[in-house]
């Protein structure tokens, strides 16, 4: 009986290719949507930064926009980055300047933020196209989010410049060092 059953030809099974993740997210082409992907997407990013290595609790910060490079200087490490602006927002106005075209970004310095205008200018996202836009303080990070999404970065550090500007920088991959 079991030389009956098991002695059937079958046909070949056909092996399924399983579909390939491609690592990185589909990005939506309208700006809402854009907005809270960007805005969720860079608050789980900064939960980890903020659960693991505390940068809020740094001791200081060091940025160098010419370099590309931040460190946050605690009593026992040093966590490094890459790091490139993302703009600025002003109090004065309630306005953000997008890196992309900022004065105090070097050239070839805000490349999330240049990604992210090229991404809206070719998905004609209006609300993105312009070098400065109003917005209130958290409209800012929003604005901010968005280009850490596109720009496949791993977080934002805002800090105060002045008594009417707050800076926006991306920064990419750490590295912790013990000192």
């Amino acid at each position: 009986m079991f030389k009956k059953i098991f002695s059937k030809k079958k046909a070949p099974i056909q092996a399924l290719e399983p579909e390939k993740p491609s690592g990185a997210p589909v990005i939506p082409k309208n700006y809402e949507d854009l907005k809270e992907m960007g805005f969720n997407h860079t608050q789980a990013l900064m939960s980890f930064h903020l659960g693991t290595w505390r940068m809020e609790l740094a001791d200081r910060y060091d940025l160098d926009l010419a370099t590309g490079e931040i460190n946050w200087l605690f009593p026992d490490r040093t966590v490094r980055a890459p790091a490139q602006l993302l703009g600025t927002w002003s109090n004065q106005d309630e306005t953000f300047l997008w890196g992309w075209d900022h004065p105090s970004a070097p050239n070839g310095t805000a490349i999330a933020a240049k990604a992210l205008k090229g991404f809206a200018d070719e998905n004609n996202i209006q609300e993105l196209q312009n070098r400065k836009q109003a917005c209130d303080f958290e409209g800012g990070w929003s604005l901010a989010a968005m280009a850490v999404l596109v720009g496949d970065l791993q977080g934002i550090y805002r800090f105060q410049a002045s008594e009417t500007a707050w800076v926006y920088v991306g920064f990419g991959e750490i590295v912790i060092s013990k000192d």
